[in-house]
């Protein structure tokens, strides 16, 4: 929005500028014997000004109407600096000009006194000279520019519409936008080489009263509503110059000024880019994805070449905040400014600058290092993303099983990638070929993760030989960099490879509380639930593909993790809440989350009838709820709630916090039923209780005073058949029953396990 400032701007000094050129008109003597007729035709024309500037600013204005009002412009000029004089030799006050149009032409749309100041600031800027009066001479060379004017007009003319008038052009492709803006671009590169505003002082605060005035100046009687838009832009426009310019930027060459102008040109093609192609946030397929990429990128390169950045190597932290706070003034949302001020702090001084140890102390905004650091993570994003995008889907029959994907990751040709694509600093490779290495290590994992095609996570016995498509592997990839992100600012040993970092609990607690703020703003985060950083790391160690119960979160733990909180507990859970509401099950109450309550027994049934629908990526899950009889079902529903509840749970109710523990415990038991369930039974016997049971020692230590593994080995089988935490009694009653035989445990019996363990996590500590 800042170029449209400049563009208007731009028109102001070329075109309603001559209305100061042609002003009023006479303290002096005239030229004898020659007379000056103000019926002449030369002059006449000058009264369509206003109307020509704004079909011109809507994308209406033909060829032939900016010739001929442009020629109609620098023949009054030349006429009128030939025939009149002014009370100054061989010059004009500013108020003879304005006097004299006002009288005669301009009857509608007169000039300001104010904004007559401003034209003479800008031409100023343009020709030199001094802002009270405009010389003769000064006024041949503005014909000179008019005539640049008049000619980049002509080539703008067409890109118009895509650069300024966005309610009515609805829709431009990329290239478009593209071809817009690089137009732009030219033009006012060609005027800025026929001015001398490289050698001028005009400022931000002069820019912001001229398009004031302009405005002010081009609507008259009648309101002109996009000028009235562009105002409202203002402040977030002065709010990103201060973050590429700096608060106080001093060009003291035309080169500087020439970059400038190419940065805000290039600010401005994003905006528009933004607002016509990526606004919808949809990116299903390549081409729409390759577009957000090279957003991405653009934007970066914005950020790493400003002026601001070379001049003083930081964007301050008061001008990042300031930005923020314009955004969330002109875009309300549910995010406070105080939550994302928070949060990018957090990540500015753990993700970005991991040697600061969270030490805010002398932080003084986002340096080239941090850049660096972002710069990275996008081009191992970006490299990924070329071997996904790279595959052959419809020659295999649309997607690729675990081994046909691990095979094309080993022929890939990374290297040309990284060298001819990405980075040609030899370091910045090498952090790229390691952070391919890591990928390799979650490809050919013994159950992967994969997603469907509703972005669901794929947990079956079988996933190995499911195909993965493009849609699911590009999602796959983006959870892949969530997961990096996290080790990388909450994790431990970070510095090489992936697979040697780890996240211990206290890590993972930090990163709920650096992040507690907006995730509630998000509706992410329940704000009635306490220790949600430790419990979430114990799921993590309990009930990931890859979790073994130690003290830390590998990469791989790390991953499924993050891959089970987006697809299953937000991502699934939110597609049964909208089906909730299709069904009738909604009530006016809402819930801490702002979303209506849902009546249980409507939940209940409707759950229970489409469990197909909602979890079509647990085949066994579905295959076991529809063997259920009435009775069990209520039984399986019942744990399954229990487990769920949330804090003041209203009775007789479902509320989204319930529904995100149903769908995230759904997840764990199938999860914990494809990686032990060894014989295919759809059922755990007690030797593969016994096989899943060192996953879960580290928490029965804390929970029991033994300390025998083997007591501990038959505690967690005790809870799994009997569904509690045993007492010694109870352990000898359960080796009798074992000698009897213990029938095999169902999913009934795992997802009692849940209640027991939840229990046990709040209870208050000694």
């Amino acid at each position: 929005m800042f170029s449209k400032s400049k563009i208007n701007i731009a028109m102001a000094a070329a075109l309603a500028f001559t209305s100061v050129g042609c002003s009023e008109f006479l303290n002096g003597k005239k030229a004898e014997p020659q007379v000056m007729e103000l019926s002449d035709a030369r002059f006449k024309c000058l009264q369509s000004l206003p109307n020509q500037l704004q079909k011109f600013s809507v994308g209406d204005a033909q060829e032939k109407d900016i010739r001929d009002g442009s020629d109609c412009m620098i023949e009054a000029l030349l006429y009128f600096n030939k025939r009149t004089f002014g009370s100054l030799p061989n010059a004009y006050t500013v108020e003879e000009m304005r006097k004299f149009f006002g009288k005669y032409f301009l009857k509608e749309n007169n000039v300001t006194p104010q904004f007559a100041a401003e034209l003479m600031k800008i031409k100023q800027a343009l020709l030199g000279g001094a802002t009270t009066y405009i010389t003769k001479e000064e006024i041949v060379r503005l014909v000179e520019i008019l005539k640049v004017v008049r000619e980049e007009a002509v080539q703008l003319a067409p890109h118009v519409k895509i650069l300024l008038n966005q309610k009515t052009q609805k829709t431009a492709e990329w290239e478009q936008i593209t071809q817009a803006t690089d137009q732009l671009r030219l033009a006012l590169q060609r005027l800025l080489d026929k001015t001398q505003i490289a050698k001028s002082e005009y400022s931000f605060e002069d820019a912001k009263k001229a398009l004031a005035g302009f405005s002010e100046f081009i609507r008259g009687e009648t309101p002109f509503a996009p000028y009235d838009q562009y105002s409202e832009w203002i402040p977030v426009v002065e709010s990103v110059k201060n973050i590429l310019m700096g608060e106080r930027a001093q060009f003291t060459s035309k080169l500087q000024w020439s970059e400038s102008l190419d940065t805000l040109i290039n600010l401005y093609e994003l905006a528009l880019k933004y607002h016509y192609s990526l606004s919808d946030l949809k990116f299903e397929d390549r081409s729409k994805l390759r577009q957000v990429s090279q957003f991405l990128g653009q934007s970066l390169q914005l950020i790493q070449n400003s002026h601001g950045l070379k001049t003083t190597g930081r964007i301050a932290i008061k001008d990042i905040d300031n930005l923020i706070e314009q955004l969330t003034a002109k875009f309300p949302s549910s995010i406070s400014g105080k939550a994302l001020k928070k949060t990018y702090r957090a990540v500015l001084i753990k993700v970005l600058d991991p040697e600061r140890k969270a030490d805010t102390r002398d932080l003084q905004g986002l340096e080239r290092k941090h850049l660096a650091t972002i710069a990275r993570e996008f081009n191992i994003w970006r490299l990924h993303q070329s071997f996904v995008d790279s595959l052959q889907y419809d020659e295999m029959g649309g997607g690729y099983t675990q081994a046909e994907l691990y095979q094309a990751y080993t022929k890939f040709n990374r290297t040309f990638v990284i060298e001819k694509g990405l980075v040609d600093d030899a370091f910045e490779q090498k952090a790229l070929e390691l952070a391919w290495q890591d990928y390799g290590e979650i490809l050919k994992k013994e159950t992967p993760v994969s997603f469907n095609e509703q972005g669901r996570l794929i947990i079956a016995r079988n996933s190995k030989n499911m195909k993965q498509s493009w849609k699911s592997l590009t999602k796959a990839n983006f959870v892949r960099a969530l997961a990096r992100l996290l080790t990388l600012g909450w994790g431990d040993n970070t510095q090489g490879r992936m697979t040697s970092a780890s996240i211990s609990q206290p890590g993972l607690i930090s990163w709920y509380d650096d992040f507690q703020e907006i995730g509630r703003d998000l509706k992410a985060f329940d704000p009635r639930s306490a220790n949600s950083g430790g419990r979430s790391f114990l799921e993590a160690n309990f009930f990931t593909f890859s979790g073994n119960g130690d003290q830390v979160m590998d990469q791989s733990e790390t991953y499924e993790f993050v891959s089970t909180l987006v697809a299953a507990g937000l991502s699934s859970s939110q597609a049964v809440q909208d089906h909730m509401g299709l069904a009738g099950c909604l009530i006016e109450e809402k819930d801490v989350f702002g979303n209506a309550f849902i009546k249980e027994e409507c939940f209940k049934s409707q759950i229970r009838k489409h469990f197909d629908l909602y979890f079509n990526n647990l085949p066994g899950m579905v295959q076991y709820v529809r063997s259920l009889s009435t009775a069990d079902w209520e039984q399986f529903y019942r744990h399954l709630a229990v487990a769920s509840e949330a804090p003041a749970q209203k009775r007789g109710y479902v509320e989204t916090a319930n529904i995100r523990t149903m769908v995230t415990i759904l997840h764990y038991i199938e999860g914990l039923m494809v990686m032990y369930d060894a014989d295919g039974s759809s059922t755990l016997s007690l030797d593969e209780i016994y096989a899943a049971t060192p996953r879960f020692m580290s928490f029965f230590k804390t929970v029991t005073d033994t300390k025998s593994e083997t007591l501990l080995e038959e505690g967690f089988a005790y809870l799994v058949f009997r569904g509690s935490i045993p007492g010694a009694g109870g352990l000898a009653r359960f080796q009798w029953d074992k000698m009897w035989g213990i029938d095999d445990a169902r999913r009934m019996e795992i997802v009692r396990i849940f209640g027991t363990l939840k229990d046990q996590l709040n209870k208050p500590k000694n």
